[in-house]
């Protein structure tokens, strides 16, 4: 399925380019700019530009392998338990991180089924960044 992505950030080099879903977007900014979760926020993205691998803060969503291309941004301060899952791919040189959809409290270690479809479906997406 085709989908678009807004470009949001990217690294000194532009080698490393971080996108959100456009489609939600607005679900996503309104959770990175809450208070306490947009600091969070900015640790991530500094560690994305970084190219460094950091599995509190980012790492993949070991889900099925349809899914091997999602990875999650955990928000964990202040009793959070939240998660951004991203599709990652890298063309031409260039590492693409799409911010696909939000997930608010997750609950135990397990990810539910339902859950699990949702991110292979993520995973099945082709973006067209702008």
């Amino acid at each position: 399925m085709n989908r678009s992505a807004i470009k949001i950030a990217e690294n000194i080099h532009s080698t490393t380019i971080i996108a959100v879903d456009s489609i939600n977007a607005s679900d996503i900014f309104q959770h990175i700019f809450t208070e306490k979760v947009d600091i969070e926020f900015r640790e991530i993205l500094d560690i994305l530009r970084q190219n460094i691998r950091n599995k509190e803060k980012y790492c993949k969503a070991n889900v099925t392998e349809k899914a091997g291309n999602m990875y999650e941004m955990r928000f964990t301060r202040n009793s959070r338990n939240d998660r951004i899952y991203c599709q990652e791919c890298h063309e031409s040189g260039k590492r693409f991180i799409v911010m696909c959809e939000l997930f608010e409290g997750k609950k135990s270690q397990d990810i539910p089924k339902k859950i699990k479809s949702r991110i292979e479906t993520m995973a099945s997406y082709e973006y067209t960044i702008k």
